[in-house]
């Protein structure tokens, strides 16, 4: 999901606060035993551990439905039926088919670039847009976020760092880290993408090449939040996801625009 930021209104990607008391943005606050500590993005958040394996294009919508209904930030946790590749929003479609040819292809709402969802661990942050998080800019609200997962990655006995600066671009996201991607020995782990709209933030995240440990999903929400409440979704939301599936994400239109 990773790739350079770009200046389309509505798209943030670089796979790339409601804090108190508040801090310049980004500042790392305090020195623990496992390094520096971040501060919490929010003061209230709900963990969806959904426990649905879905196909991609269907995970996809439901991502774009979450945002729709929520007013809280939500943290879900997923998995996937199978093996899929996903392509971000401007990447060609074309492309993408090169890479894993064996692999179903689904496109993303967000940007970036092309990630391989083969045994990753991927979460999805929906945060309304009243959030203080969700009205940084888009550099920010991605080394914010990435502060935060490389702690909960620390606590997890992951040795991490912040990427200082982007490589050259490239098609695959993973193939090159780009400024405040999350790296282990030297190599990029994690990355994600963004998009904004009038209702909020959506983040898409994935972790690959090493394995968190069962619990590393409340981990990480206890690490955003300074509380955390486990959240379901409302009656209306798998028919709502239904239809952007079938109108959008199982679309030709939408899947070769690019």
């Amino acid at each position: 999901m990773p790739g350079r930021p770009q200046g389309r209104p509505g798209f943030f990607f670089y796979f790339s606060r409601a804090n108190t008391p508040r801090r310049p943005a980004g500042r790392l606050l305090k020195k623990g035993m496992i390094g520096l500590i971040p501060p919490k993005l929010f003061t209230h958040l709900g963990l969806w551990m959904d426990g649905i394996p879905r196909e991609g294009p269907e995970q996809m919508a439901c991502d774009e439905a979450l945002l729709a209904q929520i007013d809280r930030p939500i943290l879900r946790i997923f998995s996937w039926a199978r093996p899929w590749i996903s392509a971000g929003y401007f990447t060609s479609w074309k492309e993408a088919q090169t890479v894993r040819p064996d692999l179903p292809l689904c496109r993303r709402w967000t940007g970036g670039g092309i990630v391989v969802h083969d045994n990753d661990f991927t979460f999805t942050l929906a945060v309304p847009r009243r959030e203080p998080w969700a009205a940084q800019r888009p550099e920010e609200s991605y080394l914010q976020l990435h502060q935060v997962l490389a702690h909960a990655l620390a606590s997890a006995g992951f040795d991490t760092i912040l990427s200082p600066r982007s490589a050259a671009p490239e098609a695959s996201c993973f193939a090159g880290a780009v400024r405040h991607d999350i790296l282990v020995d030297g190599r990029k782990i994690a990355g994600g993408a963004q998009r904004r709209n009038r209702q909020g933030l959506l983040h898409q995240g994935s972790i690959q090449e090493i394995s968190p440990c069962r619990d590393f999903g409340e981990t990480l929400a206890a690490t955003l939040s300074q509380e955390v409440l486990r959240w379901k979704p409302s009656q209306t939301f798998e028919e709502d996801a239904a239809l952007l599936l079938a109108s959008k994400y199982a679309n030709k239109d939408f899947l070769e625009r690019a």
